[in-house]
């Protein structure tokens, strides 16, 4: 017997002519260690590419893009609604409450969460509501602790939040970036009482500037050339639609536009903040782990409920003192312009909720094209609307943003495509 001859002689079970993984007894000496530790690492070595992945998979994917460009319209369409129905109401209506507007509109932020449970219970109505919460919170766990930030630990977070509550987590960044996005609507209307709409509408749009400045050591994002050039020509754009008509001329008795310089300021701080809320919006709420789009969602949107919450728990005693102090007295609006008022609300609600979506399923630069794109949209309203007619301007910056636009998504999504690929 071949077996019993092998075993006299005191020779391996295996013909050396085959190859085996398993370790053999005189492996075990110094140098066999080394040697079997080289080949199970050249086996079982995880490839490089492999952490290379786009967060959101797969981006080349057609469905993808539809759910991209479907998020993409709805925020620039929230936008342009909101816009025209808050102009509406305040202009039209004689309800100019800022503050209260901001207040509403910022904490309505809690209402898309709201019906996604909702949509979701409805959907696991056969669960017991215990298992079913117990279900959605583990889900909103396993989300958290996949974010990049909570794994690494960076320092200013992993100091004050241990390691077995990602739930604490989420509630101390979004209370953080609560403030900032507060600061960033705060700032528009203190600039719009002393510099020009022109200038206030040209400078906020920069946020798209800070937005992929921040992007770079924040998210260690490699911006590419197409991503850089496309930001310059939406500035440009911007500043074309701004100031190519007569909206920067304002009349010298009128308290708006007399003192631009620091009204600019304001409004570079506002566009800053807007910047750097979407960049952290990024960094604090969203996987590192590759997820297809509806996954991320839960996440997102209470990310996004609680800058709303925290909102409406927060802020309402400035409302008291300002009306108190007469800066912004509260009326209690008709019922025809509180239908303008929730019509306003509902939109920006979800213009905000979608372009936090956005954000996190490409990236803040991305995202924050759709405010660029709501400035020629909001014009075209106007013209449809209000039957403000388009200047040549209007067409010139509206074509900048467009071409402007074209580049990024190539840079998002064919571009970035490649490099992923070659690394593979």
């Amino acid at each position: 017997m071949a077996f019993q001859h092998k075993q006299e002689q005191g020779l391996p079970f295996l013909d050396h002519g085959r190859d085996s993984d398993d370790l053999e007894l005189p492996d075990l000496d110094t140098h066999g260690r080394q040697a079997n530790h080289d080949r199970l690492d050249r086996l079982d070595r995880t490839p490089a590419s492999h952490y290379h992945q786009p967060l959101i998979q797969p981006r080349k994917d057609t469905r993808f893009a539809v759910l991209v460009s479907a998020a993409l319209a709805t925020t620039v369409i929230g936008f342009v609604i909101n816009t025209e129905a808050t102009e509406y109401f305040e202009a039209e209506l004689g309800w100019k409450k800022p503050l209260a507007s901001m207040y509403i509109t910022h904490s309505s932020l809690m209402l898309p969460w709201v019906i996604y449970v909702f949509c979701s219970r409805l959907r696991s109505r056969n669960l017991p509501f215990r298992v079913w919460l117990a279900q959605h919170r583990d889900q909103l766990s396993d989300a958290l602790t996949a974010t990049s930030t909570y794994k690494s630990g960076t320092p200013d977070t992993t100091r004050t939040l241990p390691a077995s509550s990602p739930l604490k987590f989420l509630i101390t960044s979004m209370g953080f970036l609560t403030f900032v996005l507060t600061a960033s609507g705060l700032s528009w209307f203190i600039a719009l009482a002393w510099t020009t709409p022109a200038d206030l509408t040209a400078i906020y749009n920069c946020s798209t500037f800070f937005a992929a400045a921040f992007s770079v050591p924040l998210l260690k994002e490699r911006l590419g050339l197409y991503s850089i050039v496309a930001v310059g020509l939406s500035i440009i754009g911007t500043f074309v639609i701004a100031y190519g008509d007569t909206t920067a001329n304002h009349d010298p008795m009128d308290k708006v536009g007399t003192s631009r310089f620091f009204g600019n300021i304001v409004a570079c701080l506002g566009a800053l903040a807007f910047g750097l809320y979407e960049v952290l919006f990024k960094k604090w709420a969203c996987s590192a782990q590759p997820m297809r789009p509806e996954q991320s969602l839960p996440l997102t949107l209470f990310a996004s409920a609680l800058t709303g919450f925290y909102t409406f728990i927060a802020l309402w005693p400035g409302l008291v003192v300002a009306h108190l102090t007469g800066y912004e007295v509260f009326v209690w609006p008709a019922a025809r312009t509180w239908l303008w008022i929730i019509t306003g609300v509902l939109s920006g609600s979800i213009s905000i909720t979608m372009l936090a979506v956005l954000v996190v399923w490409t990236d803040p630069v991305f995202g924050s094209f759709a405010n660029v794109l709501s400035v020629f949209f909001i014009a075209f309203s106007d013209w449809l609307i209000f039957g403000l007619s388009l200047s040549l301007a209007t067409y010139v910056g509206g074509g900048l943003v467009t071409v402007a636009f074209s580049l990024l998504t190539w840079d998002t999504f064919v571009a970035k495509s490649h490099d992923i690929v070659a690394l593979a």
